[in-house]
């Protein structure tokens, strides 16, 4: 396997961060060192930047939350690449013989933390430095297999179980195994992760004054437990590790007095059929204009742990069957993430085509580490689906008090409901207004596969045909379906990785 044979000298330290804008630290220049104290193992995790990005196209694209819409293709049809056509159809023909970003970038991460495994024992340093180093170890490399497991592999289930897992890699020797494993093999590997995980005993703590989510921290670790534990139906462990993060860090930002538009005025140029030429305003909320320096996103406030969703394309295009959950006159995550003629600035003026495009951090960027409005949804839903649903709307209420118009009737802020069905529908639409994107791939998985049939999703799609190359516009449109057992729910491995590996690894069978 090419990434799980990319080998890092255990003699070369790298720099201490990659942005001395936001810590004020000057970063040192790499250096060859030898590996001989905790901090050295230490420096190697507060490059945020190699850590951070997730350049999963599979969920930007493979999502109801994406539009995949012939409409835009004709009216200008380098919206769509033939990759992401193929993310957003689930194929499994042309997708393998793409080098994908993902894959590779979440090994790199397991590899570091490995690095620091195996060489606790070596350095010089403090017994609870070392058992820091241990725990934040055991977390990034539990989070990267959580992740890689949901996108490569097929859901956890009873009759899944003995399917192809991940390959276990514990060591940065490329002369370890690298056969999958069986998928509960692989998830008592992340679970035996999370548990030395949950040792860690530091806090979100600061740094030069803003929060330090570049690093592991106990909100941290509990988030990504409520996550495990909600990905595995238990809605009692998953409420309760909500709890725990929300008791150490349960900022809200209220976008009613701390979000506002960009002073930058963004302006294009449109040329209606037969009419002049008009420049129309563009407004984008001032997250927009963090294109390089994270500082914002550092200092966003609800996050527990610094991650983000990664998209090249800089377009996420809003489906309609998301854009027709929002309140359109109220809720304030429409009035500053859904971005009206965003696609004119993405070259649809002549003729003029209007769609909307959702803008968290600049046009590539959603935040999707652990966070505050996570936990309180996720709560809220494992209160809901315990029976405790009128407990579960208090609970979601306390979100939507922040993200609707204060002006708005007081009917239209607080969700209500009278059954436990009409209560869980109206929580899980709430999280997906709160989290598109991020989340709604791994939340269809869990939702196809719990005992509760009246949350499953079948997902359709109308689109031309396409081959590796590119998109077979002006050719009949095909109805593209994944159904819900289906096995394309476990996305190609890349072919380069099989081919590197020389057939250890196992292509998903479909």
């Amino acid at each position: 396997m090419k990434v799980l044979k990319y080998i890092f000298s255990l003699m070369v330290i790298v720099a201490i961060t990659s942005c001395d804008k936001y810590l004020d630290v000057k970063p040192s220049k790499n250096s060859s060192l030898v590996v001989s104290t905790t901090e050295h193992l230490d420096n190697l995790l507060n490059s945020y930047g190699s850590f951070g990005a997730e350049n999963n196209h599979e969920i930007i694209f493979g999502t109801d939350d994406y539009a995949l819409d012939p409409n835009l293709y004709d009216a200008k049809n380098s919206v769509y690449g033939a990759e992401a056509a193929m993310f957003a159809t689930w194929d499994v023909e042309y997708t393998p013989n793409y080098d994908r970003h993902y894959w590779p970038g979440e090994w790199k991460k397991i590899f570091t933390a490995n690095l620091i495994l195996i060489n606790l024992d070596k350095v010089e340093g403090t017994e609870t430095e070392k058992a820091l180093l241990k725990a934040e170890a055991h977390f990034i490399r539990a989070y990267s297999y959580f992740k890689l497991a949901n996108t490569y592999c097929l859901p956890y289930t009873d009759a899944n179980k003995s399917e192809l897992g991940l390959p276990i890699k514990q060591s940065t020797s490329f002369e370890e195994p690298a056969e999958r494993v069986s998928l509960e093999e692989t998830w008592n590997f992340i679970k035996a992760d999370l548990d030395e995980a949950l040792n860690l005993n530091v806090g979100l703590g600061r740094a030069n004054d803003k929060d330090r989510t570049w690093r592991a921290n106990k909100a941290a670790v509990f988030g990504f437990a409520a996550r495990y534990y909600l990905m595995m139906n238990d809605y009692a462990k998953a409420e309760e590790y909500a709890d725990k993060a929300l008791a150490e860090h349960n900022y809200l930002r209220d976008y009613n007095t701390q979000m506002r538009f960009s002073d930058i005025i963004t302006e294009e140029t449109i040329f209606p059929v037969g009419g002049d030429p008009v420049n129309v305003e563009i407004k984008f909320p001032y997250t927009h204009d963090s294109q390089i320096d994270p500082t914002d996103m550092m200092e966003w406030g609800e996050s527990y742990y610094y991650r983000y969703l990664n998209n090249i394309w800089w377009w996420y295009i809003p489906s309609q069957d998301l854009l027709s959950l929002y309140d359109q006159d109220y809720d304030l995550r429409y009035k500053y993430h859904i971005v009206d003629n965003y696609s004119y600035s993405r070259g649809l003026v002549d003729p003029p085509y209007e769609y909307a495009g959702y803008i968290f951090f600049f046009k590539d960027k959603i935040l999707n580490g652990p966070s505050v409005p996570e936990m309180i949804l996720t709560k809220a839903e494992c209160q809901v689906r315990q029976g405790s649903f009128n407990e579960g709307l208090t609970t979601v209420n306390t979100l939507r008090a922040v993200r609707m118009d204060a002006a708005a009737p007081t009917e239209v802020i607080n969700l209500s409901a009278t059954s436990q069905d009409e209560a869980l529908t109206k929580v899980l639409e709430e999280r997906r207004r709160e989290l598109p994107f991020t989340t709604r791939w791994f939340d269809i998985r869990r939702f196809n596969n719990n005992t509760n049939s009246a949350d499953d999703v079948v997902m359709t799609r109308m689109f031309y045909p396409y081959n590796a190359n590119a998109v077979l516009g002006g050719e009949p449109l095909v109805t593209y379906t994944l159904e819900k057992n289906s096995r394309k729910f476990a996305f190609p491995i890349p072919n380069t990785e099989i081919i590197s590996s020389e057939g250890a690894i196992k292509q998903n069978t479909y």
